[in-house]
């Protein structure tokens, strides 16, 4: 069994998303490829093919979808490269060492690398870099990022993008949360805070808080499904251009 595209890590939660995402925008030659199991998934759209070997599903210049875990990047790249194809690659917390290893590959094949594939949060991204005069018109910035009660990692991947966005490589002072008997805000600080609770699949918002005004860009996820919307547009991408490493802003352009 093998495939011109395959999800690799698609027995897991987005990988599930993502197998169903691709067969809903017309991709149908596709396989999925998970080290824990070897069966057919059962997902809404009908049954998704699976193996545990990657080599062996995925065929010579095709793409990898990977949403699998960081310590199989190796692997990963591995397989990627003796197959000369290309990769999209959603799977987060790489070391630094991981990283390396991916941009040495990119030298090589396209790979596309995004924290979350949102097309709404991206979107956002392009916008909240013309606000960043605001800093100078005497605008405070604060970022607050809401999600279910067993997200792990806090801050989230999308409100370090956001911060890193804005600011760009300019110094601040990164606040997370604030107590005491003097919490007021101090020059060039930043407020970035975290709040789980229940089944909220994830909002972001950045306010811009003035003397007498405030500026809120929000976007709110309705389900998990938004942060794959975005993968069929990557597949695509890298179908197209030469190896080197890409974000999702440069699968999506310029907003005109």
């Amino acid at each position: 069994m093998s495939a011109d595209l395959v999800v690799n890590g698609a027995a897991g939660r987005m990988g599930r998303l993502v197998a169903s995402e691709l067969r809903r925008c017309g991709f149908t030659d596709l396989v999925g490829c998970d080290v824990v199991e070897d069966r057919n998934l059962a997902l809404a759209d009908g049954p998704f093919p699976l193996a545990r070997d990657l080599v062996q599903a995925l065929r010579p210049g095709g793409i990898v979808v990977d949403f699998s875990h960081p310590a199989a990047t190796q692997v990963l790249l591995d397989a990627v490269q003796s197959r000369r194809a290309r990769l999209v690659i959603g799977t987060t917390g790489q070391s630094a060492d991981e990283m390396r290893r991916i941009e040495l590959a990119a030298t090589s094949v396209p790979v596309v690398l995004a924290r979350n594939f949102s097309l709404g949060i991206h979107r956002m991204l392009q916008a909240i870099t013309k606000l960043r005069v605001m800093i100078d018109e005497g605008f405070d910035l604060e970022i607050l990022e809401t999600h279910h009660s067993a997200k792990r990692d806090a801050p989230s991947g999308t409100a370090i993008m956001l911060l890193e966005a804005f600011w760009g490589n300019a110094p601040v002072d990164v606040v997370h949360g604030r107590s005491g008997v003097d919490a007021r805000r101090k020059p060039l600080e930043v407020g970035v805070h975290s709040v789980r609770g229940g089944g909220i699949p994830g909002e972001h918002t950045l306010l811009l808080a003035g003397p007498d005004e405030v500026v809120e860009i929000r976007h709110r996820a309705l389900s998990r499904a938004a942060f794959v919307s975005g993968v069929p547009k990557a597949v695509r991408f890298v179908q197209d251009h030469p190896p080197g490493l890409y974000s999702m802003l440069d699968v999506i352009g310029d907003a005109e």
